[in-house]
């Protein structure tokens, strides 16, 4: 699996991993929407799915769903300061540039 995770996110992952484990949450890679910038992803704190890939990096697991590697080719996961507050910033290998909605930007709806 093609993964790169900065220090400073798995510091920031280590952290929340910590709170959420003991709520049975665990962090999961999920895409939140496809749009004409590009798909979004998030990292959330839930149950894995049973077909998600787990991807161990020292204390720190991270779940992924099958789909998304195909689909994506591998992630970078960074972090950034936004507005005084550090956040992760989640980059796929490959991007993709259709949106889900019916604007004239998407190509594949008519």
């Amino acid at each position: 699996m093609d993964l790169s995770i900065s220090s400073s996110a798995r510091s920031y992952l280590l952290k929340k991993q910590s709170f959420y484990q003991y709520k049975n949450r665990m962090p999961r890679l999920v895409m939140v929407a496809k749009t004409c910038r590009g798909a979004e992803f998030r990292i959330v704190f839930e149950a894995p799915a049973e077909s998600d890939l787990l991807h161990r990096d020292g204390e720190l697991g991270l779940y992924i769903p099958q789909d998304l590697i195909r689909d994506f080719g591998g992630f970078s996961v960074d972090t950034e300061l936004f507005f005084f507050a550090l956040r992760l910033l989640i980059q796929p290998k490959v991007q993709v540039y259709k949106c889900d909605c019916k604007h004239k930007c998407n190509n594949e709806e008519r």
